[in-house]
């Protein structure tokens, strides 16, 4: 896959997708901090400690995405991270829909955004592994 002079190859979606899942982390690691959360219009998870799990599995997937990115596991973790990611926006499409966010509108806006963002990670995780699979 082409965009304007930047070919998107399986190496380079992972590790931006590392990076994005890396910033995630951070968001979530710092769950016990309930101004950040007002801040963005999103309710404190209660316990914190879920949140910060999550967060800390984010960074260990990151730290796979971004270490084997161009090895022979790339396709494999590609796989992983275009699934995680489809699931994650059909989820959190769900809870939005259902109107059980908790979060304000600004915290609305933000969890769409990340919804929008979700399905188009995974699209381009999809685009890759196939176009990869028919060189």
């Amino acid at each position: 896959m082409q965009v304007g002079s930047l070919r998107l190859t399986q190496a380079l979606v992972l590790r931006v997708d590392a990076v994005s899942n890396g910033s995630l982390a951070l968001f979530l690691l710092a769950a016990s901090w309930d101004r950040l959360f007002e801040i963005v219009g999103l309710p404190p998870p209660e316990p914190a400690w879920y949140a910060q799990l999550l967060g800390a599995v984010l960074v260990a997937f990151a730290i796979l995405e971004w270490g084997l990115a161009g090895t022979t596991a790339e396709r494999t973790v590609t796989f992983a991270a275009a699934v995680g990611n489809a699931l994650a926006a059909a989820i959190l499409t769900v809870w939005l829909v259902a109107g059980e966010s908790g979060a304000d509108t600004h915290g609305l806006v933000a969890l769409w955004s990340i919804v929008a963002f979700l399905a188009v990670a995974a699209a381009v995780h999809s685009v890759v592994l196939v176009r990869r699979r028919g060189s």
